[in-house]
């Protein structure tokens, strides 16, 4: 074992004696990050207003108070914030001199200082008024309308009225709008996460009726980032860049109106649609009564689209040579934000601390450690994208790895996504930190927990990895700690008293998180190990699940399973076993969303959170028989190409 490798070692039992005074009984002073979560979720910070500015001034002190150098990374793009959001619910046609049952009207100035609550809103939704009958169209998703279709319900000109899940927010306005709808309701089912779980805020962690989910409804599986500068970074404030007109955005964003609503109002407007017959398979998805009734909604909504500063900020560790490890989360949130995403805000600020004590003892990476605290994270993955656009050539030449904290701590049970071949590092840092209260690691706490083998699901979309893992193909980790439910996600209640009540009492999981991430970052920054063999027999196991799907066929998936089992048994050659992605990607895009260059797998065009495995396939499938066949062709070769160039020389004979 060298010298570094012992400093690695050192450093690991250090830590882990660290988390285990993090984790062990509460102690009279508080944990660290308490205070840190307090102060940062004191006001709210939505992305374009002053409290994102002073979020992100506040992130960067914190960062070089640690010992990082650090840059405050300042971008102009556009963003949707409101201006005036007013909703009416009707019984009926309009007519003289008539009632409304419901008449609410919010206001907001991003520009005031200190910043104000966000009422709920959707990001990118059109502006304007309509007023028209609601029907309800279930989870809003195709098969929805398809069985309101079998039942003559006719939804055109009408509002749907929409709950959430089951899809991206996004995917929902578009399906909408496909139909012919004249707007969007969404609500929450209170069975989900409202009075259907149990006791609401402030006697319990579940959703009041009154509350409402805010969320972008931007299309994040076609391109995310700013919409006006796709595929390359916006420009500074003040300077000039490539940017397209709103106008020659606007056909790619929403063009109806949406509104999130509570479930009060959802329950009004139910209460008056009418009961119609329903196909037998359609009990699961839609539930009488459905419309449409007498019951309508006038929606008036000023939501403008314009350009504004957002802050990145970006501190860097330096290493003993030039390849980089990122890791960020985003620092921007709907209102304050405590779960999402400021528990992974000060989860990366802790793990930031304890990795500047070890630099200042003499400790110093190999490899050089980049954080990212993104901001306008929840317009569309906006901040990252942009920076990762913008230092797209170094990324591409010396990016190893991305690893992403989210709404990283509600509880203390490991979880994670990421990209096949990083499953190994991931367990090496696992090992050197204990579970809070046990005995044993939280490695061995996760393999009991998956039954003794744990997998990495794969990472879709709807967070900070995905240019990192979809554009520029670098291996991604998304990690978090969780297990106290609640219904505080992008609502006003998402604060410190509810963190601190329910989702972490004692910031056991905040501290946990903190240790678990600055070993993470060691392991990976010092000796950093990809498994290209895990990877290439990872895709082969998805290609012959994909061949029992009826769009693929179990020839073809076998055909292309072999593939990689061959590209597999070359990996001991290769040198830069983490760029497998990058020498697989379609470098001319996915069809119709040519910034994914992923072509392994990518966000579902009609989920949006989750992957669909090889979806370049899957779009020549849609287009017909022969298609696929020059499709998969292409793809097969690809494999057996780069296994060809890896394999190692065969010894002449008698050598």
């Amino acid at each position: 074992m060298g010298t570094f490798e012992k400093s690695i070692r050192a450093a690991g039992i250090a830590a882990a004696a660290l988390a285990v005074a993090a984790v062990g009984p509460r102690q009279e002073s508080q944990p660290p990050s308490r205070e840190l979560l307090r102060q940062l979720c004191e006001s709210p910070r939505l992305a374009g207003t002053v409290g994102s500015l002073r979020a992100a001034r506040w992130v960067a002190e914190r960062l070089e108070e640690a010992g990082w150098r650090v840059e405050l990374e300042e971008r102009e793009v556009l963003l949707s914030l409101p201006r005036r959001l007013g909703f009416e619910l009707y019984m009926g046609s309009a007519v003289e001199g008539e009632e409304a049952l419901v008449r609410r009207v919010e206001r907001f100035d991003p520009d005031l200082d200190p910043p104000g609550d966000v009422p709920a809103y959707n990001a990118w939704s059109a502006s304007g008024e309509v007023r028209a009958p609601v029907v309800d169209v279930g989870y809003g998703l195709r098969p929805d309308y398809a069985r309101l279709a079998a039942a003559g319900v006719d939804v055109r000109g009408t509002i749907a009225l929409a709950r959430y899940g089951r899809s991206y927010r996004g995917v929902k306005v578009e399906l909408a709008e496909e139909h012919g709808c004249a707007a969007v309701l969404l609500f929450s089912d209170p069975a989900t996460d409202g009075d259907g779980k149990g006791p609401t805020w402030p006697d319990g962690p579940w959703k009041p009726d009154t509350e409402a989910q805010r969320g972008s409804i931007s299309s994040i599986s076609r391109a995310p980032g700013d919409p006006t500068t796709p595929g390359v970074p916006s420009p500074a404030a003040g300077t000039e860049g490539k940017r397209r007109s709103l106008e020659a955005c606007a056909a790619e964003l929403p063009r109806i109106p949406c509104l999130p609503i509570g479930a009060r109002d959802a329950r009004a407007i139910l209460a008056h649609l009418a009961e119609i017959e329903l196909p037998r398979a359609s009990a699961e998805s839609l539930r009488a009564p459905i419309g449409p009734g007498p019951a309508e909604v006038r929606l008036a909504l000023d939501v403008p689209r314009e350009l504004r500063s957002i802050w990145n900020v970006i501190a860097t560790l330096p290493g003993e040579d030039e390849l980089v490890v990122v890791a960020g989360n985003h620092r921007d949130a709907w209102v304050r934000g405590a779960n999402d995403a400021g528990s992974g805000t000060v989860a990366l600020l802790r793990a930031a601390q304890r990795l500047g004590e070890r630099a200042k003892v003499g400790w110093k990476p190999r490899h050089t450690i980049v954080l990212g605290f993104w901001d306008a994270e929840e317009f569309g993955l906006v901040g990252s994208t942009e920076w990762g656009e913008a230092h797209a050539e170094r990324l591409r030449r010396d990016g190893l790895c991305y690893v992403n904290a989210d709404a990283a701590v509600s509880g203390t049970r490991f979880g994670a996504s990421g990209t096949p071949g990083l499953l190994g590092a991931l367990r090496r840092a696992l090992e050197r930190v204990p579970a809070p209260g046990e005995s044993r690691s939280l490695w061995e706490q996760w393999r009991t927990a998956e039954g003794g083998s744990p997998e990495l699901s794969l990472p879709a979309s709807g967070s900070d990895f995905a240019v990192f893992l979809h554009h520029l193909s670098l291996p991604v980790l998304d990690i978090g700690f969780h297990g106290n439910p609640g219904g505080q996600y992008h609502t006003r209640f998402d604060d410190f008293a509810m963190v601190e009540r329910y989702l972490d009492p004692g910031f056991v999981g905040h501290e946990l998180a903190g240790a678990f991430l600055a070993e993470l970052l060691a392991e990976l920054a010092g000796d950093f190990r990809f498994d290209a063999r895990e990877a290439a027999l990872e895709m082969a196991k998805l290609a012959r699940a994909a061949g029992a799907e009826p769009w693929l066929g179990q020839s073809n998936g076998a055909r292309l399973a072999l593939a990689f089992e061959e590209l597999a048994a070359t990996a001991q050659a290769w040198s830069e076993p983490w760029r497998f992605y990058a020498r697989l990607e379609l470098q001319r895009g996915l069809p119709g969303r040519e910034w994914f260059k992923n072509r392994l797998w990518a966000p579902g065009l009609e989920t949006g959170y989750s992957a669909e495995t090889f979806p370049a396939l899957r779009a020549a499938a849609r287009t017909g028989e022969e298609a696929l066949d020059a499709e998969l062709v292409e793809l097969v070769g690809a494999v057996r190409a780069l296994a060809a160039e890896l394999s190692p020389p065969e010894r002449p004979a008698g050598g």
